[in-house]
């Protein structure tokens, strides 16, 4: 165990150099072979599970214990991160050109956020060509407060120490190929392919559904759910209560239908085009659409363009849309300069809001952050779609001959958990939106005026900062449920 030096003074362990201007406190590293090295860190077994699919790899933790903040001690000119927070600066031998490299860190509360290798100017260093690598490492000192509950939940619940993992994965996957423009798709034709499924009371919390009996629905109305970024139908909707799962199958006869579709490779376009081409010759489909996120987009292009795409099938007709905190404006996390937010942002979600299925939103995240590391998002037209600028968003906004009802629900989220909600204060999250947002949508974005006809939405259901709801914490919500089944005809 080694001092760290409060003056600045950088200590060495292991062959890391670690510098801590303004922290005091102790360090000791562990390596594979010398320690159980993944005992050490803080991850659940689905997190672990979720690297190990990935062939992620831990090379060391730092574990820093009786940490202390003592800024009169830090020299002038110490080097800040890009939100202006004080840093704990790693210098660590680079694996070389076939690695990538990332720094996991878990603070005290158990917030976890992913950081790269960046240069001397705080921008990410994609050149993996020298010996070293250096990682700037926003810190926080943060205990619980009488508000966040005391046990451990998700990811790493409070600790009594800052845990940091250095980890290292192949740039060129055994599976998939090179992590760059095609690995996106390679990794979700095979481990996230498209289908469609029935979601009914017996199998709503199932990762498959049933096959689509398309004679049963052919003409009859029926309930389609369409799921967001990172997830599937299961971990995406599995948070229903049973109550409203039944609910919906009364009202529909039990012509309830879902769609998996890739998020990352492709964008919506493409989606509903493979939608489009799999439906049964001669089927006609009067649909009402629940969608969450960025399925929303999926299930506007199915609602407003539909007749663009070959099919055999007779035809859709989409009768009304239920917006669940749908980026129909975008969100400013889809640009490459916030992507690290996003993914910090989701990290955390399945962190303190476990999901069933929580390994495969992990693992589709790191499947990100593989691409964020080494500066590969030009594979990623799944979230790129998102982009406020960009030129997906500029296109579907725009008028429309067609007719939906469409419903919005939107939130408004400030968390009271101590370590979260002090890590969107220095991030100064509202300011990176603009003002109120779920953590990933900004609130006013799901039903407001963007360009479209259809826009703004009407009929809305907005939660407050003090109702906790969050992007992906409607389901559970009985206001939620009730609006929904209202709107729906229940």
């Amino acid at each position: 165990m080694v001092r760290l030096q409060p003056n600045g003074n950088p200590v060495v362990v292991e062959g890391v150099q670690i510098s801590t201007p303004g922290l005091q406190g102790n360090v000791e590293v562990f390596r594979p072979g010398r320690s159980d090295v993944r005992g050490r860190t803080t991850w659940s077994q689905p997190f672990a599970d979720a690297l190990d699919a990935q062939n992620v790899r831990t090379e060391l933790v730092l574990d820093m214990a009786d940490t202390q903040e003592t800024p009169s001690l830090a020299p002038a000119g110490s080097r800040n991160t890009t939100y202006g927070e004080p840093a704990i600066v790693i210098d660590a031998p680079n694996p070389g050109e076939d690695w990538g490299q990332v720094v996991l860190y878990t603070d005290e509360s158990g917030v976890t956020t992913w950081n790269y290798p960046l240069t001397s100017r705080n921008e990410l260093d994609t050149t993996r060509a020298g010996t070293r690598s250096t990682f700037v490492i926003p810190r926080r000192v943060v205990r619980p407060t009488s508000d966040q509950p005391d046990d451990s939940r998700g990811i790493a619940g409070s600790l009594a120490k800052k845990v940091l993992s250095l980890v290292i994965f192949p740039i060129l996957d055994p599976l998939f190929g090179k992590v760059g423009e095609v690995f996106a798709g390679k990794w979700e034709r095979e481990r996230r392919p498209y289908g469609f499924r029935t979601w009914t009371p017996a199998n709503w919390q199932q990762g498959a559904g049933d096959s689509v009996d398309w004679a049963s629905i052919d003409g009859r109305k029926s309930l389609l759910l369409v799921h967001g970024t990172f997830s599937r139908t299961q971990p995406c909707f599995g948070a229903f209560p049973s109550e409203g799962v039944e609910r919906l199958h009364d009202i529909y006869e039990g012509r309830l239908l879902a769609f998996d579709h890739f998020t990352l490779s492709e964008d919506p376009d493409q989606n509903v085009e493979w939608f489009m081409r799999n439906l049964p010759d001669g089927v006609h489909l009067e649909l009402d659409v629940i969608c969450h996120s960025r399925g929303g987009l999926v299930s506007r292009v199915l609602a407003e363009q539909s007749d663009r795409f070959e099919t055999g099938a007779d035809g859709i007709n989409v009768r009304r849309v239920v917006f669940v905190a749908t980026p129909n404006s975008g969100t400013v996390l889809a640009d490459p300069q916030h992507m690290k937010e996003w993914l910090d942002a989701y990290t955390n979600i399945l962190n303190y809001f476990p999901p069933n299925g929580v390994t495969d939103a992990i693992e589709t995240v790191v499947t990100v952050v593989k691409h964020a590391a080494i500066g590969a998002l030009e594979g990623l037209k799944g979230l790129q779609s998102m982009r406020p600028s960009g030129d997906y968003l500029k296109t579907l906004n725009r008028p429309t001959s067609q007719k939906p009802e469409y419903f919005a629900m939107t939130a408004d989220y400030e968390p009271i958990e101590a370590g979260w909600s002090q890590m969107l204060k220095d991030r100064a999250m509202d300011s990176i939106f603009g003002g109120q947002n779920d953590l990933v949508v900004p609130t006013a974005g799901v039903f407001s005026k963007n360009g479209s006809n259809l826009f703004p939405i009407a009929k809305t259901l907005e939660f407050g900062d003090r109702e906790g709801v969050y992007h992906s914490g409607f389901w559970g919500n009985q206001m939620a449920q009730d609006q929904l089944l209202e709107w729906l005809g229940g």
